[in-house]
């Protein structure tokens, strides 16, 4: 190895010392290698530039089965609707085709995960599993189900039992005949909403959030529930006076509650969550979409104004709240030319979808792209890899490349 390096040194020396004439000027031998490698280096990028670099970016559609006009709903990338027919699904980051899941009546309320199907009407209902398999079950004492949620491997029924009580029961949804694993019983208020969360496909949580009116003000709590340790409650938030809470959201790092005032953050801990550390005035405002970082060390809020039916905007915020020891916040608003549809965030940019274009920015509010739809779109649901652009006519699987 050692005589390979000292021929190789012996070379760039002999290299050195021998001229090369180029037109009226004589060069070492060195510096007419080196100029040469760098000319074919050169054209080799403005090549590449000319074969991608000008490439021009534009949105693709792609026609699914999906019919236009529908309340379509959204539960863990799979988009549903309901028909006089039909249970209708989709997974579009698989697929452009529908799923049909036969209505024989018409159900007081239903719900489509990505695994589970439940479905209920009176008392009764039926579970659909990950598998195909399926399920009927009866409430106790005849007892009316209100609402029901589907998560991975569970499903959720809200009722009221004869007391005029509110409990929700937690299901095994991965067998063929449906298990009640977990009674919660709802003290201290009206349930307002409730969910499954996961994060990293880890745990299954069941979330509620209760408000109770008879108070001076108007006071919310939230409840965390482990679904795979029998409904063991592993979180219970301090009172939140003055707003509900509507959604909440679980990243690796955090757990966040959303309400009508403020976003309210929770570290993780091995034991369960932290007390409250931070809070984001939000008044005014629904969440459209929410990406903890890459590097774990902050969560992206999209934020739209709330519009009256009728209504529109044109404008967007993006919230970034630390999720460092370091309580902060920063907010950037935008202002676009169009009305704003929605904005969420794909591959570390937020997409914006107006009525006549879908934008792009970083998260520093750069422009990256602006593209204009070939029709006018009246809704759009984000997926894995792309977006559903639903017009008048026809719902398309919609991606940019």
């Amino acid at each position: 190895m050692r005589d390979f390096w000292e021929k190789i040194k012996a070379y760039i020396r002999k290299s050195s010392s021998v001229t090369v004439r180029i037109g009226q000027v004589t060069v070492s031998r060195l510096t007419f290698i080196a100029v040469a490698l760098g000319i074919l280096a050169a054209g080799a990028f403005a090549l590449i530039y000319m074969v991608y670099g000008n490439r021009e970016v534009a949105l693709h559609y792609e026609r699914t089965d999906m019919e236009p006009g529908y309340n379509y709903r959204e539960n863990g990338g799979v988009i549903y609707y309901r028909t006089n027919e039909y249970y209708v699904s989709m997974d579009p980051s698989r697929t452009n085709r529908v799923s049909l899941k036969e209505a024989k009546v018409a159900p007081d309320g239903y719900d489509i995960s990505p695994e589970v199907t439940i479905v209920f009407i009176g008392s009764s209902g039926q579970i659909v599993g990950p598998n195909g398999t399926q399920g009927e079950f009866i409430m106790n004492d005849g007892a009316r189900i209100l609402s029901a949620r589907s998560g991975r491997r569970h499903a959720a029924v809200l009722y009221r039992n004869q007391y005029g009580d509110m409990r929700i029961s937690i299901m095994n949804a991965l067998s063929d005949k449906p298990e009640v694993t977990a009674t919660v019983a709802v003290a201290g208020g009206e349930v307002v909403a409730f969910g499954f969360l996961q994060a990293s496909n880890s745990t299954e949580y069941l979330w509620v959030s209760t408000i109770d009116v008879n108070q001076f003000s108007e006071e919310s709590i939230v409840r965390l529930y482990n679904c795979d340790t029998g409904g063991t409650m592993i979180f219970y938030s301090a009172s939140l006076y003055n707003q509900t809470i509507e959604d909440a959201v679980l990243t690796n790092n955090c757990l966040y509650l959303i309400g009508t005032q403020d976003i309210i953050r929770y570290d993780r801990l091995e034991e369960g969550f932290s007390s409250e550390r931070a809070r984001v005035r939000i008044y005014g405002t629904k969440v459209t979409d929410c990406v903890e970082a890459d590097d774990g060390s902050s969560a992206y809020f999209v934020l739209t104004p709330l519009t009256s039916e009728g209504e529109v905007t044109h404008i967007f915020r993006l919230l970034t709240v630390s999720q460092s020891d370091e309580a902060w916040a920063t907010v950037l608003q935008m202002f676009m030319p169009s009305p704003v549809i929605t904005a969420f965030i794909q591959d570390n940019r937020v997409n914006v979808i107006t009525t006549e274009s879908f934008e792009q920015y970083t998260y520093a509010g750069r422009s990256q792209l602006s593209l204009p739809f070939d029709d006018t779109p009246v809704r759009a649901i984000p997926y894995a890899g792309g977006f559903l652009l639903a017009t008048n006519t026809a719902v398309y699987r919609t991606t940019v490349s």
